[in-house]
C-alpha cells in the first residue's frame, strides 16, 4: 500500500479495490459492511496497516465501519 493510501481518498481507493466497486460508490458515512466488506478482508487490511506502522485494532474498525470513523481512528489526512 502506498503513502497515498494513508489519506481519506487513498483509503477509499483501497476499499473500492477490496470490494471490487468504483470508489465513487463509497460515501464517507456508508457502512462498509453493507457495501460488502467482510471480516476476513478487514483483517487483511488491518495487517497491512500495522505493517505500515499504524496502530489499529480490528474491533475498533468493526464498531464504526465508515470512512469518517476510520479516518479518525487511523488519524488520516483529509485529502
Amino acid at each position: 500500500m502506498s503513502h497515498a493510501a494513508l489519506t481519506l481518498d487513498g483509503l477509499r481507493q483501497t476499499l473500492a479495490k477490496q470490494l471490487e466497486i468504483d470508489a465513487s460508490e463509497i460515501q464517507n458515512d456508508d457502512n462498509l459492511f453493507m457495501l460488502g466488506l467482510d471480516s476476513v478482508s478487514l483483517m487483511t487490511l488491518v495487517g497491512q496497516w500495522r505493517e505500515q506502522g499504524l496502530s489499529v485494532e480490528f474491533q475498533d474498525l468493526v464498531e464504526e465501519p465508515t470512512l469518517n470513523d476510520w479516518q479518525q481512528r487511523l488519524k488520516l489526512r483529509p485529502a
